[in-house]
């Protein structure tokens, strides 16, 4: 009976102290590579997602290599206005330059027109935004015109991109 129960207090400390610990062990390794492979399978998502922004960057260059030399966003946008018949509209516009990472430059205008109709709105909009010349409305807040009804004022930042040639 001595013998059987030392066999018994043997096994239960051997099991305590060797197998539960490997047991344990192995739980949080399958536990970690179940993590891993989620964290795996994230940046893999986040790779392809990579590729599809830089195959759009190329893009945006090729488009922007292929606009005239003396394209500017400031005379583009008055052009516009002036085919859409709000040049008259236009209370302010004020252009600045935004460096970014890389040989892209953001060049912004933001632009107020005061007392337009929606009709008159639409159509500038429509001329105004340009995948051939890279030329996007980044916010457009508009409010109704205070004093007379059927008139709206409208603030528009528009944004393009140009190719810098930084060393």
């Amino acid at each position: 009976m001595l013998g059987g129960l030392t066999v018994l207090v043997v096994a239960i400390l051997l099991f305590h102290f060797l197998f539960s610990p490997l047991l344990e062990s192995r739980q949080v390794l399958q536990n970690s590579i179940a993590r891993k492979n989620t964290e795996l399978q994230q940046i893999r998502g986040m790779q392809k997602e990579y590729e599809t922004l830089k195959l759009q960057s190329g893009n945006i260059r090729e488009r922007v290599k292929k606009r005239p030399k003396s394209f500017t966003l400031f005379s583009y946008i008055e052009k516009q206005a002036a085919l859409s018949k709000v040049k008259s509209n236009i209370k302010y516009l004020k252009p600045s330059e935004v460096e970014t990472e890389g040989d892209l430059d953001e060049s912004r205008v933001d632009m107020k027109l005061q007392r337009i109709t929606t009709a008159s709105l639409v159509s500038f909009l429509k001329g105004l935004e340009s995948k051939k010349n890279v030329v996007f409305i980044n916010r457009i807040s508009i409010q109704e015109h205070g004093k007379d009804k059927g008139y709206l004022n409208v603030v528009i930042q528009v944004t393009t991109y140009r190719i810098t040639s930084k060393v």
